[in-house]
């Protein structure tokens, strides 16, 4: 796992209170001083400086943004602002990145057009494996370098990379094959509008659409892939990982099967009725089943997400119900143990939820604000935790209602069945080893990939410093 090698470390930095704050139920304000962000390992930021782009302008990572953008804490607001101007270039040199190879996809789009027609014709596969395998390894790359980011991806890279995944396996596929997989107009417009964005946002020149910038510029494709697939920095972790997830990983086939009821497992100390989300999980699975059974995702690769967005609602659902509980159990203890002990579990619960908030890839602004008002806000009285608790728990309920189907808008569909009278720390530390055992139960599912490459590939990660900044 990418985590073993070099782990997105949670960090926060310091901002300023007109970020975020809310009204207690007191009509005071519960101003949170920090927000969680994640952290990137010098070794990725040097070799993501290290790649040349078909950009005039290029961006450059110095020393100053590896200092800021792999450093935990920025204790002041002007360290903050730094790591910020450092955050916003770092995601500039993604985008960059991604520009230029979306430019050399382009450009290869007319080989793989070409050889579809000469395998219809006959032509064994064998004598284009190798270009192929080479163009499958170079997509996965640039797919894992921003996924372990987390940049935004884009449809349109996912479709390239799983066209070439169904053209490498073409005697499987054939049949399933009618027309040309690369003349589809999804991909071809994928492609062409994001070079005009780039060319419009200045990452590439006017003459980028056309496909002799590669050839011309030989040096930027010999330079991305020869450092990515040779660096002592990554060369152990790329290309291991280059092939990336099977399809069937990205159709969600390990759930299809879940002897386990990990989806639907009761959650200690609160009841939810998962009857509902489990009869439409049941028919999501099985069309989904003769979707990839029918080779559907070779000619439309986004054709079928039902199943995905629906399993995506059912664990965050599952995230908020723990995450109220853990709330309301604090709440309670709140006026009866001691600061000590009160500050102790709330490291708890910020360390489980730290862990949650990677591993969904930091894609709810949602989640990403009420854990910072919780671990950083200045709480001053038991009904400042009773007002974040409620808002998740309203946030449970949201997600629960539409799972359910329902339009009813007043309707919990939550309870705490917990003794009041006999909470104990024992209380709040099973609550966090269930969730941990939850969260240890997503990475088991997702073997050997992550949970966050299927959350790139449905398209819900987006990049946030910008929204930051503009607050």
């Amino acid at each position: 796992m990418i985590a073993n090698h070099c782990a997105f470390l949670v960090c926060c930095f310091a901002i300023t209170s007109n970020i975020t704050t809310i009204e207690s139920t007191r009509n005071h304000q519960i101003t949170p001083l920090r927000i969680y962000t994640q952290s990137n390992c010098p070794q990725f930021l040097l070799t993501i400086d290290e790649l040349i782009t078909f950009n005039k302008k290029s961006i450059s990572i110095n020393e100053t943004d590896v200092r800021n953008l792999s450093n935990r804490n920025a204790g002041t607001y002007s360290d903050y602002e730094l790591k910020l101007k450092s955050i916003v270039k770092l995601e500039k040199k993604a985008k960059d990145i991604k520009c230029s190879f979306c430019v050399i996809a382009n450009s290869k789009l007319l080989y793989l057009k070409d050889l579809f027609v000469k395998l219809k014709n006959g032509e064994p596969f064998i004598n284009n494996e190798g270009s192929v395998t080479r163009l499958k390894e170079e997509a996965g790359l640039i797919i894992h370098i921003l996924v372990w980011g987390n940049f935004v991806t884009g449809k349109w890279l996912w479709i390239y990379y799983l066209k070439i995944i169904a053209i490498s396996q073409y005697e499987e596929n054939k049949r399933y094959i009618q027309e040309n997989p690369f003349e589809d107009n999804q991909l071809q417009s994928g492609v062409i509008d994001f070079i005009k964005k780039c060319v419009t946002d200045n990452y590439l020149p006017k003459t980028a659409i056309k496909s002799d910038l590669v050839s011309k510029n030989p040096k930027v494709y010999e330079n991305i892939f020869s450092l990515l697939l040779h660096s002592r920095k990554f060369a152990d972790i790329l290309n291991r990982r280059a092939p990336l997830a099977p399809t069937e990983f990205l159709y969600l086939k390990p759930f299809w099967d879940d002897e386990s009821q990990f989806l639907f497992r009761q959650i200690p100390e609160v009841n939810v009725d998962w009857s509902n989300a489990k009869q439409r999980h049941d028919g999501e699975v099985a069309i989904t089943k003769e979707f990839v059974k029918n080779h559907t995702w070779v000619h439309d690769p986004y054709g079928r997400l039902e199943h995905q967005h629906l399993v995506i609602k059912i664990i965050d659902a599952r995230f908020y119900c723990y995450f109220s509980v853990l709330l309301y159990i604090y709440e309670k203890q709140f006026s009866i143990l001691d600061q000590q002990t009160l500050r102790h579990n709330k490291i708890l619960i910020n360390n489980v939820i730290a862990n949650a908030l990677d591993l969904m890839a930091y894609k709810d602004d949602f989640l990403v604000n009420i854990i910072s008002e919780f671990r950083f806000g200045i709480i001053r009285d038991i009904n400042d935790i009773k007002y974040i608790l409620a808002k998740s728990k309203t946030k449970a309920n949201e997600i629960l209602k539409d799972l359910n189907g329902v339009s009813t808008n007043v309707i919990d569909w939550q309870s705490f069945n917990i003794n009041e009278g006999q909470l104990s720390a024992d209380d709040l530390q099973r609550i966090i080893d269930d969730l941990k055992l939850f969260l240890s139960d997503l990475n088991r599912f997702c073997l050997p990939f992550e949970y966050k490459m299927f959350l790139h590939f449905v398209d819900v990660v987006q990049s946030s410093a910008t929204k930051i900044i503009e607050l």
